[in-house]
């Protein structure tokens, strides 16, 4: 079943669905799996330390979904009662990421096109055709380091019909809420250090992450339908291998696949985790981060538990 999206040729369908029909008992698999990540029943946690006030932390996706344009009730009830609010970052607008990109382009540059050394002809030429849709000159590409390929290709015109129709993503949601109740809010990271992430990541596992969104590219709607499909049923560590099953040729085996949620979520929690725990110990603070930073056991909800607070999932 197709979900528009509200703008002409825009239609997109969960990548469940292709799995189901392939081979139910695996997608079955990868579900179940799924729902064992520890800390993963809940996408809105309170939590408690004594001689402070409740703060909460909340999981968010990064995607335009219309289904996802509401907070709901317990989240607004957490936002109203907090004293400060944080978000992934705050320089979401289009001026601070040029600015930003200005300022890390070494981080970006490659100065040997490696593109040209390691996709093959088919695979440039997707990459040279979204370049020049976009408006880019289609060599461009090939100055860019694998990584910085993958963020592009990670875009689609869809998306950006949804942003122009005025969608927000949930982390903008949030925010508009709390600048609405004369909250402040603040960023645990910049856009500089998610692109030094980024960098960080191997090059054969940046490899792998480009050849497998080339493969996904003419189904990066659905990849997003997907994505919001499994934040509602609580499920979206599966997207790790649901992107191992569609795109089985680009090399996401289990060490890359460990590499990317290395330096894409763990490390990342340590920063994020540094940066709200002054607010935390004060109480009254609301923490929204990607669900992905909250499971497993390096997750924030393990991690805030390891500090002597208690959590309890709420939604």
């Amino acid at each position: 079943m197709s979900k528009h999206l509200g703008t002409e040729n825009c239609t997109s369908q969960s990548v469940l669905y292709d799995i189901d029909h392939s081979d139910r008992q695996k997608l079955q698999q990868i579900l179940d799996d799924a729902s064992k990540a520890l800390n993963n029943e809940a996408v809105l946690w309170r939590v408690d330390k004594d001689g402070v006030s409740p703060s909460y932390l909340f999981g968010t996706v990064h995607v335009l979904d219309p289904s996802l344009q509401k907070l709901s009730p317990a989240v607004r009830s957490a936002i109203d009662r907090s004293k400060i609010v944080a978000v992934e970052s705050v320089e979401s607008t289009h001026t601070a990421m040029v600015a930003t990109m200005a300022t890390t382009a070494s981080l970006m540059i490659s100065h040997d096109k490696e593109l040209q050394r390691i996709l093959d002809e088919d695979e440039m030429t997707v990459v040279e055709k979204a370049f020049s849709d976009a408006g880019y000159p289609g060599e461009l590409a090939t100055a860019l380091k694998p990584w910085a390929v993958t963020m592009f290709l990670a875009d689609s015109k869809c998306q950006q019909a949804l942003l122009a129709r005025g969608l927000k993503p949930i982390d903008a949601l949030v925010a508009e809420r709390a600048h609405a109740k004369g909250k402040s809010v603040i960023g645990l990271e910049t856009l500089a250090e998610q692109y030094r992430s980024l960098a960080s990541i191997s090059d054969i596992a940046q490899i792998a992450w480009l050849k497998a969104t080339i493969e996904l590219h003419d189904r990066v709607d659905d990849v997003s339908e997907t994505l919001s499909e499994l934040y509602r049923f609580r499920r979206l560590n599966a997207i790790w291998p649901i992107t191992q099953e569609l795109a089985p040729d680009a090399g996401l085996d289990e060490p890359v696949l460990q590499a990317l949620r290395n330096e894409l979520v763990s490390k990342r929690n340590w920063r994020m985790l540094d940066r709200a725990m002054p607010m935390l110990e004060k109480g009254g603070a609301f923490i929204a981060v990607g669900a992905l930073h909250q499971s497993g056991p390096d997750g924030l909800v393990a991690l805030l538990e390891k500090k002597g607070f208690r959590l309890t999932a709420l939604e």
